[in-house]
């Protein structure tokens, strides 16, 4: 049976890798990873690294991706994955779990990918007229005087979802720009 143990051998030698991990966010990945460790017992050294896969199966990894997906670290879980994927490749529950997690962490990052694309093309139409900001899957736009819009991303789907809040003041405009603001409500509704 192999000797290389998931967290020590692996998670820490990825983290000790990536400069551009702040390190309240490494220190929290080796946490995580350790309670699982201690829930799982899947350690080289005393427990079974077999027992690995039910944690890669586990809501518990889900934690650990989520974590990593919301401080923009994906690539930091997929490069860990990768390496156990090699580290463990004689033992093939261990490479079916990772693989399927690898599935999973490449369409998370098309849909991060997605978001970031939908993201800087609001602000380039927005320019300095307009806060723009990102939240997960989600993208505040807080219209000075105007309202809010906010886009969300279904992951499930593949669509955005559109909600527009407008304050109650008035504003002097002319007929075109009236026209073009009924015509997208318009097309909102569909």
């Amino acid at each position: 049976m192999t000797k290389v143990d998931f967290l020590r051998h692996i998670v820490n030698y990825v983290l000790a890798q990536k400069m551009d991990v702040v390190k309240q966010v490494a220190d929290d990945v080796r946490k995580i990873v350790e309670k699982a460790e201690n829930k799982y017992n899947f350690s080289a050294f005393g427990g079974d690294v077999k027992k690995l896969v039910d944690y890669l199966r586990s809501p518990d990894f889900d934690e650990l991706a989520k974590f990593l997906k919301d401080a923009g670290k994906l690539d930091v879980l997929e490069e860990i994955l990768k390496i156990a994927r090699e580290k463990y490749k004689d033992i093939p529950e261990i490479v079916e779990a990772i693989d399927a997690r690898l599935k999973t962490i490449a369409e998370a990052k098309l849909e991060v990918k997605e978001v970031e694309e939908a993201y800087k093309e609001i602000t380039r139409i927005v320019g300095d007229r307009a806060i723009v900001e990102r939240i997960g899957n989600t993208i505040n736009v807080n219209i000075r005087g105007v309202g809010t819009v906010i886009v969300s991303y279904d992951p499930v789907d593949k669509s955005y979802s559109l909600e527009v809040e407008v304050s109650t003041s008035k504003k002097k405009v002319g007929l075109e720009t009236i026209k073009a603001i009924i015509e997208a409500l318009l097309l909102i509704r569909g």
